[in-house]
């Protein structure tokens, strides 16, 4: 039986169509974000394209048809900044996914996660936020100085295309990266061919998911609490309110959902993203079509091209990645010092300081220690 939809809703779904050239567009709001992850994790982590790209394409798929409109799935940015910068392997990222996904499927059942997201303070954020964007950043000048001449002309073309909202700077290195390699010979045209890939599983392991967790997953959970389940849910009723009943709840559950699932087919950790929603949303996506579309076209990335995928991304132009990153590292910078107030902004200095020098756990720590002694000075009634 089908379910009754309000009027809104068929309002909605008799204005747009699923799928057109217009959703096609908006599928590939969110690339940009993904690509350097993908790039990473493949060239530097060692994940199986086959895993990350039949995970994502059956997730968006699973999404686009649950709720209709464009909920992205992206990386989850601590692990895997964590990753790349400090050369997990791929056993400790899909532990550390799994471990992330039985939290976020207890926290969706409890229905009691919109208190929690009230409770943790932004600041706190913040700090990790900076200091991803610190991690990440230097990551991205290593791989630069691999080759400065082409790291150079990486960060102009992001420069240029950095209004150019059409055309992600990401997609369009990425393509020039790939040319850059067989007109020098790295690779040859005889490599990149159509084959059915032999496909992995792995299996979470408790030492592997203690460490994933201390050193990246308990930060990452505090940091999707904040910036993920309160910017979502709320960029979801400003842009979709026929969508009200979608709150931090239900994004809990995806992502539980996601990330007991992917780790057995060696995919990357997946979380929601604001961000991707929103970037989905301004490249014309505005029903499920735009995600059902991205699903299609990365499950047949997954099942006929992984094998040219992995060569291709194995012998990418480091600096290209570099700029990426640095890029990427801007952004998180950005978004970390929103709202910029000279008060509180030494507490999320030193947060990312720590969590640079010794990792994300500790800078969070003591990020939250430090708000708390901040507001009991704040707050204290003058004698």
């Amino acid at each position: 039986m089908e379910p009754k939809r309000s009027l809104d809703e068929k309002k909605v779904e008799k204005k747009y169509k699923k799928f057109t050239l217009r959703e096609f567009g908006g599928a590939f709001g969110d690339w940009g974000t993904l690509i350097p992850f993908i790039i990473g994790y493949i060239s530097i982590v060692g994940l199986s394209p086959a895993g990350i790209f039949l995970t994502l394409g059956i997730t968006n798929i699973i999404l686009g048809v649950k709720f209709n409109l464009p909920l992205p799935v992206q990386p989850q940015k601590t692990i895997g900044t964590v990753a790349i910068s400090e050369n997990w392997t791929p056993d400790i990222v899909i532990s550390t996914g799994f471990g992330t996904g039985v939290i976020w499927l207890l926290l969706g059942f409890s229905k009691k996660l919109n208190n929690i997201v009230r409770k943790v303070p932004i600041i706190a954020v913040r700090g990790i936020q900076l200091g991803l964007a610190f991690i990440l950043g230097w990551t991205g000048i290593l791989l630069f100085s691999e080759n400065v001449f082409l790291g150079f002309i990486s960060i102009s073309i992001i420069l240029l295309l950095i209004k150019n909202k059409p055309i992600p700077s990401a997609i369009i290195l990425t393509f020039g990266g790939i040319l850059l390699m067989i007109f020098t010979g790295i690779i040859s045209i005889t490599e990149l061919k159509f084959s059915i890939p032999t496909l992995s599983f792995g299996i979470p392991t408790w030492n592997n998911f203690l460490y994933g967790m201390v050193y990246a997953g308990i930060a990452q959970l505090f940091l999707t609490l904040t910036n993920v389940m309160i910017a979502t849910v709320v960029l979801i009723k400003e842009l979709f309110p026929e969508k009200a009943g979608i709150d931090a709840n239900t994004l809990a559950f995806n992502m539980g959902a996601m990330n007991l699932i992917n780790p057995f087919l060696v995919g990357m950790p997946l979380c929601h993203g604001s961000g991707g929603l929103m970037a989905q949303y301004a490249f014309g996506a505005r029903t499920g079509g735009s995600m059902i579309l991205e699903g299609i076209m990365e499950l047949f990335l997954g099942l006929f091209f992984s094998d040219t995928l992995f060569i291709l991304f194995t012998k990418f132009p480091m600096a290209i990645l570099g700029a990426m990153l640095i890029y990427t590292a801007f952004l998180l910078g950005k978004i970390a010092l929103k709202d910029f107030d000279m008060k509180t902004f030494p507490i999320i200095l030193v947060s990312a300081i720590f969590s640079y020098l010794i990792n994300i756990a500790i800078g969070f720590l003591i990020g939250i220690t430090l708000y708390y002694i901040f507001k009991k000075l704040v707050d204290k009634p003058e004698s």
